[in-house]
């Protein structure tokens, strides 16, 4: 449980990318070129950039835990491509990289991505910049402002309170039959709690992380009295439970107070 990585900012409190080519290591090395053939085979000239994230960039990846997360830059709308080719692709990829859990293949628009002014695609351009290596193409990310870990590198903290009641909302429709839809709405609202928890504290920490255990030792560090409960959402988004009522009770508790925190830390805008 205890690993994770924590981004450094630099003397102008600008977040350091460690993410390279030269770290990724050769085995996953041979999975990310099958990636990129499969990329370009089926979407074509479609593709302009081709991008890899998390502990395989970072070449921190662990055989049996991690996962391959990759994105394709394209330059056409994602509703016009084709997606029905990722199961087909990705099976025999697994029988033959079995040291991988899993591969995400996902599509970003690069007109979105350069339109400064979308401000739902500035996480993504955030992620790009900071965790992620172009493994192919051309950086678009090298066109992007430098990110600090300030309040536009709040990715799920602002949606909390939302997300809290529609998985409040789901496990009242979901019953003991359907433990596996309740464990994985447990483990999604977990990770966004644990996630959320950092995002309060990363600009007076002054460093940046997804990595779950690092957002709970951090935010433990600010809120020692909150520990015990952020230690509850970190296990629970590992291990998660199949008891409605269990993390309901938490959601309602836990859950709550770290809406109003976040409030206070990022106050909502006036209108009026």
């Amino acid at each position: 449980m205890a690993i994770g990585k924590v981004l450094a900012v630099d003397q102008a409190g600008f977040i350091i990318r460690e993410a390279s080519l030269e770290k990724i290591t050769p085995e996953w090395r041979s999975l990310i070129d099958e990636v990129i053939l499969g990329y370009r085979k089926y979407w074509l000239d479609a593709v302009d950039s081709i991008y890899v994230r998390g502990s395989v960039a970072v070449g921190k990846a662990i055989p049996g835990v991690s996962d391959l997360d990759s994105f394709a830059v394209v330059n056409t709308e994602k509703d016009r491509l084709d997606y029905s080719w990722f199961d087909s692709f990705k099976t025999p990829l697994k029988l033959q990289y079995p040291f991988c859990t899993g591969i995400e293949l996902r599509a970003l628009e690069s007109e979105r991505l350069l339109d400064l002014n979308l401000d739902d695609y500035n996480p993504l351009r955030m992620l790009l910049k900071t965790q992620a290596v172009c493994v192919w193409g051309e950086d678009i990310s090298l066109q992007f402002p430098p990110c600090k870990p300030d309040i536009n590198a709040v990715s799920h903290a602002f949606s909390l309170a939302e997300d809290l009641q529609q998985v409040m909302i789901d496990l009242q429709e979901l019953d003991e039959s359907e433990s596996l839809k309740v464990k994985k709405a447990c483990q999604w609202i977990m990770k966004r709690i644990v996630r959320s928890g950092f995002e309060i504290i990363m600009e007076t920490a002054q460093c940046y992380t997804r990595d779950l255990y690092p957002c709970y030792q951090l935010f433990s560090r600010y809120f020692p009295q909150q520990q015990p409960q952020m230690y509850q959402a970190l296990n629970w988004a590992i291990n998660p439970v199949d008891d409605p009522v269990k993390i309901r009770e938490f959601l309602n508790s836990f859950g709550s107070w770290l809406v109003d925190q976040i409030d206070l830390c990022y106050p909502p805008l006036d209108d009026s």
